[in-house]
């Protein structure tokens, strides 16, 4: 077979999944965030990849590895641009203290429960802890998408519906981190040697100072304000840049590429037209991702789903805890349930490129025969779906119980007077009395 068929074949399905909306409006809404989150594109990728179809060789995707380093440093600056600190000073302290608070103890939380496993089974190496910290930074993050789509679709208005939207928001910061000090603790070449693990925490540093000398020239480069094509080049050339800078030297390409966003959310004088140039090509950047990432897909052994299943229900656990632990510790001026944890329950695409992050980096790690790096991949990509089809229905149940989706709400939309519900919607809002 030709070697140029794969990467046409995916450069083609690209071009038409830009042109297609992840969401649709009459899907349940578990399968309808799957979609919005472009879950679909990874098993497209599977399908063309070497354990599918073969039309993308292993040699292909190899070749191809460059574009997932632009993909990772796209998601990466996007996330970074959030980090604008007059934006995040308009929320309260209480609300950054639940963000960060709930995701440490989630990692937290998560790690205990697979070292326990680990113990139990008598499996505990320096490439088990490696592969479930690995594991945990992924369970640590949240997404807004599902909160955003569950109060779309009921007209959600309320103060725990927006607490949750800012912490889907933010606290992929932790996990990112978290990834950062794994890759600095364990280095590849250590481990690929069997040579003692040795602290590296420096790397840290060289990890920062890499985004922040990225997001510094990034500004000077944009100060003239350059013409829109100019500036699609720019973002092009510094996500790629860095991205591949961090891999090249064994550092977090996430890390390093949300450093640099938040340097120019911070610095520079054109965030917005530089957000309005992302979400025009992201479309096309993440799907092009996603069809690569589902290339590295394999189901080397049937223990992957049982494995999957426990990601999913330890990460159901640990993020139940953070949110009961801080609803409990952090001091609101309003009624924060303790069972708001289960708002949180979809990961997003932040959790699907912190694992092929992963693979990129750790991918001559093998254990018992098989890839470790793309096994565990496989894992969390199942663990993501599990989180996505079964997170909108426990948020709306957590709103029901927080009042914020009223019975006579729901009752007009399923009637499917729309307008009905929005007086209802308004009524709820207006004081009385």
């Amino acid at each position: 077979m030709d070697p140029l068929i794969g990467p046409l074949v995916l450069i083609l399905v690209a071009l038409l999944g830009a042109r297609v909306s992840f969401s649709a409006d009459r899907v349940p809404p578990g399968p309808r965030l799957l979609l919005k989150t472009g879950t679909h594109f990874l098993v497209i990728g599977f399908a063309l990849g070497p354990a599918g179809l073969g039309l993308v060789t292993e040699d292909a995707t190899a070749q191809l590895s460059p574009f997932l380093a632009l993909g990772l440093g796209w998601v990466g600056f996007h996330f970074g641009l959030q980090l604008d600190r007059t934006t995040l000073r308009r929320f309260p302290r209480s609300h950054h203290l639940f963000a960060m608070g709930q995701a440490a103890i989630a990692f937290a939380v998560f790690y205990a429960g697979g070292r326990i496993v680990l113990d139990l089974l008598d499996l505990t190496t320096d490439t088990s802890r490696l592969l479930l910290l690995g594991a945990a930074s992924t369970a640590s993050v949240s997404t807004p998408a599902g909160i955003a789509m569950v109060s779309s679709n009921f007209l959600v208005k309320g103060k725990v519906r927006d607490l949750l939207f800012f912490v889907g928001s933010l606290d992929a910061w932790i996990g990112i981190v978290a990834l950062q000090v794994t890759y600095s603790l364990y280095r590849p070449e250590e481990i690929s040697a069997g040579l003692p693990l040795t602290p590296q925490l420096a790397l840290i540093g060289l990890a920062t100072g890499l985004g922040l000398v990225c997001g510094i020239v990034f500004v000077w480069l944009v100060r003239v304000r350059p013409p829109g094509e100019e500036l699609v080049l720019f973002l092009l050339g510094m996500c790629a840049f860095a991205a591949g800078a961090a891999l090249q030297w064994g550092v977090s390409p996430l890390f390093v590429s949300v450093t640099m966003g938040a340097v120019v959310a911070n610095l520079g004088r054109s965030t917005q037209r530089i957000l309005a140039v992302l979400q025009r090509w992201e479309k096309m950047i993440y799907v092009t991702f996603l069809l690569l990432a589902g290339a590295l897909l394999q189901v080397p052994t049937w223990w992957v789903f049982p494995l999957a299943l426990g990601y999913a229900a330890l990460r159901f656990v640990a993020k139940s805890a953070g949110g009961a632990a801080m609803a409990t510790l952090v001091t609101f001026d309003h009624h924060v349930p303790r069972r708001v944890g289960l708002g949180l329950i979809p990961q997003g695409g932040i959790s699907l490129t912190m694992a092929v992050s992963g693979v990129l980096m750790y991918s001559d790690l093998v254990v018992r025969g098989l890839d470790a790096g793309a096994t565990l991949f496989t894992i969390i990509v199942i663990g993501v779906m599990i989180s996505e089809l079964s997170g909108p229905f426990l948020t709306v149940q957590l709103l029901r119980r927080a009042g914020e989706i009223t019975p006579r709400v729901e009752q007009a939309l399923a009637e499917g007077d729309a307008d009905k519900a929005r007086r209802e919607t308004f009524r709820r809002d207006t004081p009385t009395g």
